[in-house]
């Protein structure tokens, strides 16, 4: 199966959900994508920059440096392994894999997507999209 086809199938699942997105944090690159209209898609471009920044920037590391300071780090597996992100209009689900560390699958859905059921949906997904690449 393409990445193309995982992510169109992980949209289906995923509740109010208009595009999805697979970036290598490494060269911020698209390496797949799926999406309803242009706009969306235009979107994903724009994040597939930023998902570095977002998980890999100085604000985050220097939260995750606080909670390892804390002792409430997870010590096998550092860094955030989701970001959901809150826009105007939008739910964006960000998953770092298991498998590949510096990837990351981004969800974008419309704000009125039952959250918790997004992220769990979102979750479910990252076996078959993960397997794709």
């Amino acid at each position: 199966m393409s990445i193309e086809t995982a992510l169109k199938t992980a949209m289906e699942t995923i509740p109010d959900c208009v595009a999805a997105g697979y970036v290598d944090m490494e060269t911020g690159m698209l390496l797949g994508a799926c999406a309803n209209d242009q706009e969306d898609a235009e979107a994903l471009d724009a994040l597939a920059i930023a998902v570095a920044n977002l998980f890999q920037g100085r604000g985050v590391g220097a939260f995750e440096t606080l909670l390892r300071q804390s002792g409430n780090a997870d010590s096998e597996n550092p860094g955030f392994g989701e970001i959901a992100v809150f826009s105007k209009d939008r739910l964006n689900i960000f998953l770092r894999t298991q498998a590949y560390p510096d990837h990351v699958v981004c969800y974008i859905c419309r704000r009125s997507a039952n959250v918790g059921l997004a992220l769990t949906k979102s979750h479910l997904s990252l076996g078959p999209v993960t397997a794709a690449v």
